[in-house]
């Protein structure tokens, strides 16, 4: 096992779904969180800064994802020696990957304590098999917009990036307050109508061609869905209106990140517009929150030496 003493990761936010994939496509967001890591402590030490400042010397490691990643793909290693500093700008249970930004990042660090035996396609099936859902953790690898299907008859998941034309921009709306993922989804009805499913299909296919073909005029239709966004809104409809305002404002598209509370909008100018709209929305809703102006990213997470 080659150690070096001292590595750093930077690992981007995620989206989930976009919109019309749900659970299959995810998009990779110009947002990061950055890991400075040593092998040479005395004791297992975590330190964060940021949107997350929380410091602590002694945890329960299964409740870690960095550390659930480390010792998923290199168990031998004594996690007792790992100092790790986590610079986060990721908002945190917010619906842009934070959970998968850590598991991702500690899947790497462990890759590298046993000597890159793994690849990325073989770290992403683990953090798949972890996490449950590959529309967060896949783009967190690859960079860009990814496609993930589940290929029964090899056992395996099969991944396509796509790269997003630079020209889009990202405009985030984080409320002050959070949401858990695993109650977002027990909401969800466990069938649902044939309707609404080709529905879904059919905006997904538009959403890849929009994004193939650097055409942006169908974007706002191809993000529209009907599995997930709208039950999810239900606990927090003042979101909704956020939506609508952003559309007053000029944006491509809106959607629900990932399992929210966060709003996600596209747009190719007008930002300054949507900027006030939405604003002004979250003002007569009595709404508190931040918006980031940001980018798709099509690089994925990197480990240097």
């Amino acid at each position: 096992m080659l150690i070096n003493k001292e590595i750093s990761v930077k690992v981007p936010a995620t989206t989930g779904n976009v919109g019309s994939g749900f659970d299959c496509i995810g998009l990779a967001v110009d947002i990061w969180n950055s890991l400075s890591i040593s092998f040479n402590s005395h004791k297992l030490i975590i330190e964060n800064s940021g949107v997350n400042n929380s410091s602590y010397e002694s945890i329960k490691t299964e409740d870690n994802l960095i550390i659930t990643g480390i010792q998923a793909v290199c168990p031998e290693f004594d996690i007792s020696k790992i100092r790790i500093f986590s610079e986060n700008t990721i908002p945190f249970s917010n619906g842009l990957g934070s959970s998968a930004a850590a598991l991702c990042s500690g899947l790497l660090i462990g890759n590298h304590l046993n000597d890159n035996k793994f690849s990325l396609e073989d770290l992403n099936e683990k953090a798949i098999k972890i996490e449950g859902h590959p529309d967060n953790v896949t783009p967190c690898f690859f960079g860009g917009l990814t496609i993930s299907i589940f290929n029964e008859e090899n056992n395996k998941w099969i991944t396509r990036k796509i790269d997003v034309p630079n020209e889009l921009n990202i405009m985030v709306f984080t409320p002050n307050f959070i949401s858990n993922t695993y109650n977002s989804r027990k909401k969800l009805p466990k069938s649902v109508p044939r309707s609404a499913a080709v529905y879904n299909i059919s905006r997904a296919a538009l959403l890849i061609d929009s994004l193939n073909k650097n055409d942006f005029t169908l974007l706002n239709e191809a993000t529209k869905d009907s599995l997930h966004q709208n039950t999810r809104l239900e606990g927090f409809p003042e979101m909704k209106s956020i939506m609508n305002s952003a559309m007053d404002g000029g944006a491509l598209g809106t959607i629900v990140s990932g399992s929210g509370p966060s709003i996600m909008i596209f747009s190719k100018g007008n930002e300054f517009t949507i900027d006030y709209e939405i604003k002004e929305a979250a003002r007569k809703h009595n709404l508190e929150g931040s918006i980031i102006l940001t980018k798709p990213s099509n690089q994925g997470i990197l480990l240097s030496k």
